[in-house]
């Protein structure tokens, strides 16, 4: 994970594939950038979510650039502030990921440890669209939560029943 600047503050970003081309101007080194400000990444880490914080560096950092499908909308109620449908905005990245990672030791000697991938699983990242751009005007998206969950076994690398749990498939990488 890079540590970048911006105007609004520090923000840890991650690589993403080139799925949206109508903001040319967030495109960088031909790819996206996906933030976690460095305020909800202090929030996860006093929670003790240590394997939180062992994926973000170990599985959506080297990770998040292989995304292999995107989806729009989570077929699900989500309020946030006076937003009703909040849902409907939310992109979400999915991969097939070899290995999961989690943070061990303390907090003056952290480590990431890795682990096999739990079986039949793709990695998930949910993305909000960042409409703070004049503060943070290089930022396409903010990472706001990653789980696992089972793959589809018609579309790899896609969760398993995506097309119920999404409103919408924006994006498939090509095959190799």
């Amino acid at each position: 994970m890079e540590l970048l600047r911006q105007r609004g503050g520090h923000v840890y970003v991650a690589e993403a594939p080139i799925w949206d081309r109508t903001k040319p101007t967030l495109i960088r080194n031909d790819h996206l950038v996906l933030g976690i400000t460095k305020e909800a990444l202090t929030t996860i880490a006093s929670r003790g979510l240590s394997t939180a914080i062992g994926q973000l560096y170990g599985v959506i950092a080297p990770g998040l650039i292989h995304a292999q499908h995107l989806f729009r909308g989570l077929k699900r109620p989500m309020m946030i502030g006076n937003n009703c449908g909040a849902a409907a905005s939310r992109l979400i990245a999915s991969w097939a990921q070899p290995r999961d990672a989690r943070l061990v030791g303390t907090g003056q000697d952290p480590k990431l440890e890795y682990l096999d991938a739990p079986p039949n699983k793709v990695f998930v990242v949910t993305i909000s669209m960042n409409e703070m751009l004049e503060s943070f005007p290089q930022i396409y998206g903010w990472m706001d939560h990653w789980t696992w969950i089972a793959e589809d076994p018609d579309k790899i690398g896609a969760p398993i029943e995506w097309s119920k749990r999404y409103d919408k498939c924006l994006w498939t990488a090509s095959p190799p």
